[in-house]
């Protein structure tokens, strides 16, 4: 039985994840296959239950179903239910548990691919979903001063 990881989502085919987290899988010798899975909100829940099955080790979420998702885990990390949004599960044990990477993964973004240090800086936040959302943490997490602005801009295409 090989093991499976893939990105769960509706719609899914545009996605690129499949592409570099297999070639990712690959390089380190991980014996795992990494698929898109276009699953519709109504099946949602399904999904979910099929990851309990040996074979998944987790999956990643994308629109639309960060928000929802935690409702269907064993549990859910801090920051994560802080945000309200779920991007990653991992199996612990037989408990399927949901975290969110974005604020973290943003955050080194910034500071070493850009070089910037949003310590202290006042920030234009575009957007309002969960990955937005997960953006404006970087208060919390201890990156902006209090004192530091968030302006939100939002738009429907």
């Amino acid at each position: 039985m090989a093991a499976k990881l893939g990105i769960i989502g509706f719609p899914i085919g545009h996605s690129i994840s499949p592409a570099f987290q297999q070639a990712a899988l690959d390089h380190r010798s991980i014996g795992a296959s990494y698929s898109a899975r276009e699953v519709s909100p109504g099946r949602l829940e399904e999904e979910i239950g099929r990851l309990r099955d040996e074979e998944d080790l987790g999956a990643n979420l994308t629109i639309p179903h960060k928000e929802r998702v935690r409702f269907f885990l064993d549990g859910v990390d801090p920051l994560a239910e802080a945000l309200g949004a779920v991007n990653t599960i991992v199996k612990d044990g037989g408990r399927l548990v949901g975290h969110n990477t974005d604020a973290y993964g943003f955050l080194r973004s910034l500071r070493e691919r850009a070089g910037f240090e949003p310590r202290g800086a006042s920030v234009l936040l575009l957007g309002a979903g969960g990955a937005a959302r997960a953006r404006a943490w970087l208060h919390p997490l201890g990156c902006l001063r209090r004192e530091a602005r968030l302006r939100l801009g939002l738009f429907s295409p």
